[in-house]
C-alpha cells in the first residue's frame, strides 16, 4: 500500500500536474474579481466621458455588481471550466497508464488491484476537493476587496464545500471509467457530456435535486444567497432561482449520495481490474 501511495504521489507531483491544478483553480477563482473590477473602472471612465442618461443606464448594468454576484461567477468558473482542465490533467492517472502499458497489473508491477486503485481514489478526489474549496474562499475574499459587501461566510462555506464535492465526484467518475476501460479519452468525453447535459435532462424530468449533480446548482445558489445583489439582472436571476435548492435536506442528501457513489465507483474499479488479472501460479497461464 505504501508503494502505491509513493508511486501515485510521484506521478502527481512530477511533470507539473499538481502545480497545474493549483494554478488553474486559483486563477479561475481570482479571474472574476480582477476582470469585473477592471471592467467596472473602465465603465465609470466611459460614463464620465459620455454622461447621457441612456448610456448611463446601460453602464449601470455592468458596474453595479456586489461581492455576492462575483462570488457566484467564481463558483461557475471553477466548477465548469476548472473541471475540464482537471479532466485533462488527470488523463494519465485515469487510464493513461494502461493505454501506454506503463503499468502492467498486477504481479509484474508489484501492486495488487487494491493497492493500485485505492491511492488514486484517495489522493485525486481529496486534493480536488481541498483546492476547490480554498479557491472559492479566496475568490470571495478578493470579491470583497473590489466590490461592495457584506458576504455571509456561512453560505460561502456551503458553496465552497458543495462545489468541491461536485468536482471530487466528477474525478471519481473519471478514475472509474478510465481505469476500468483503459481509455482515458473516453473517460474525459463521458465526464464532459455528463456534466453538460445530465443536469438539464434531470431538470426536465424534475429530478434535479437529491443527487450529486445538484451540487453544482447548490454551489451557485449558495453564492448568490451570501449577499444582496447590486445588479438588476443578477437580482432577477436570484429571484427566479428555486429556493428549494438550498434546503438542508437537498444539500445533505446530494453530498451524501456523491460520497457513497464515489465509494461504489472504487469497488467497481477494483472488481473490473480483478477480472483482468493474469494468474501464473500453475503450469500454464490462466486468464
Amino acid at each position: 500500500m505504501i508503494n502505491g501511495f509513493r508511486k501515485e504521489m510521484m506521478f502527481f507531483t512530477r511533470g507539473g500536474r499538481m502545480l497545474a491544478v493549483i494554478l488553474v483553480t486559483l486563477g479561475l477563482a481570482l479571474m472574476s474579481p480582477v476582470m469585473f473590477g477592471f471592467m467596472s473602472n473602465m465603465m465609470e471612465v466611459m460614463r464620465d466621458m459620455s454622461p447621457s442618461e441612456e448610456y448611463t443606464q446601460m453602464i449601470d448594468m455592468f458596474t453595479n455588481f456586489s461581492a455576492s454576484d462575483i462570488s457566484m461567477y467564481n463558483v461557475e468558473y471553477v466548477a465548469s471550466m476548472g473541471a475540464i482542465v482537471i479532466l485533462f490533467v488527470f488523463k494519465g492517472a485515469a487510464g493513461g497508464e494502461q493505454k501506454l502499458r506503463s503499468v502492467i497489473m498486477p504481479q509484474c508491477a508489484g501492486l495488487s488491484a487494491v493497492n493500485y486503485v485505492l491511492p488514486k481514489f484517495l489522493i485525486y478526489p481529496f486534493f480536488v476537493f481541498c483546492i476547490t474549496t480554498l479557491s472559492i474562499y479566496l475568490g470571495s475574499a478578493a470579491a470583497l476587496i473590489f466590490f461592495a459587501g457584506p458576504l455571509d461566510w456561512g453560505w460561502i462555506t456551503v458553496s465552497a464545500v458543495c462545489s468541491g464535492m461536485f468536482l471530487a465526484f466528477s474525478t471519481a467518475v473519471q478514475l472509474c471509467v478510465g481505469i476500468s476501460t483503459g481509455k482515458s479519452g473516453l473517460a474525459i468525453i463521458l465526464c464532459i457530456a455528463m456534466q453538460t447535459f445530465l443536469p438539464s435532462i434531470l431538470g426536465m424530468f424534475r429530478v434535479d435535486r437529491f443527487n450529486p449533480f445538484a451540487l453544482y446548482t447548490i454551489g451557485i445558489s449558495s453564492a448568490m444567497a451570501s449577499g444582496q445583489s447590486g445588479n438588476s439582472l443578477m437580482a432577477a436571476l436570484e429571484v427566479s432561482s428555486s429556493s428549494g435548492d438550498l434546503t438542508t435536506l437537498n444539500i445533505a442528501v446530494s453530498m451524501g449520495t456523491a460520497f457513497v457513489i464515489s465509494i461504489l465507483l472504487y469497488f467497481v474499479t477494483v472488481f473490473v481490474l480483478h477480472t483482468k488479472e493474469v494468474h501464473n501460479e500453475g503450469n500454464e497461464p490462466v486468464l
